[in-house]
């Protein structure tokens, strides 16, 4: 993110803030204090927004989550036409990949299971309309079986694009998930 120190919001400031924290002394290592001061803006400023610094993961997890899956938190993915899903999963992964170093950051802590439980959450619809649109799962497995599935092998590939983002590109990775489930 690039902000001009004038335009900053309060929310800005906490999200700045708490990634620095995040990918500077680690999640376990700061608290909600931590975060204030750094953020340089009043207790009761940070309340009116969060209670508690997990708060700030989800609202940083959603922020990028948005900025992947789409503007709305409702979109309709079975409206998008093939093409459309295959770009978003590559897509997906070039915007991982520039955001990283807060990714893994998030990943490598306590904080992990916040950012993996939204992530599967905003996943969901996607990989169902994939599914629905047989570019993956055309097989007779149960559907839910098929999306939680298709899911982890998701977060799995993530995971691993993230730690070796550099070997392989988004286009390489996607074709991976697409063979795994044909």
């Amino acid at each position: 993110m690039r902000y001009k120190k004038d335009e900053l919001t309060a929310l800005d400031k906490i999200y700045i803030a708490t990634a620095l924290l995040i990918k500077n002394v680690g999640y376990n290592e700061f608290n909600c204090s931590n975060i204030i001061k750094s953020a340089g803006i009043s207790r009761s400023t940070f309340y009116v927004y969060f209670k508690t610094k997990d708060q700030v993961i989800m609202y940083i997890c959603d922020d990028i989550f948005n900025n992947i899956f789409l503007k709305e938190k409702n979109h309709d993915f079975s409206k998008d036409n093939i093409d459309t899903l295959k770009e978003l999963l590559v897509k997906s992964f070039f915007y991982f990949l520039d955001e990283r170093e807060i990714v893994l950051s998030i990943l490598n802590s306590n904080a992990s299971n916040i950012f993996m439980s939204r992530l599967r959450k905003r996943l969901k619809p996607f990989i169902l309309a994939m599914v629905n649109k047989k570019i993956i799962g055309n097989n007779s497995i149960p559907e839910e079986i098929k999306i939680h599935q298709y899911i982890n092998g998701y977060t799995a590939l993530l995971q691993y694009y993230l730690r070796h983002g550099y070997e392989i590109s988004p286009e390489k990775i996607c074709s991976y998930y697409f063979q795994f489930y044909k």
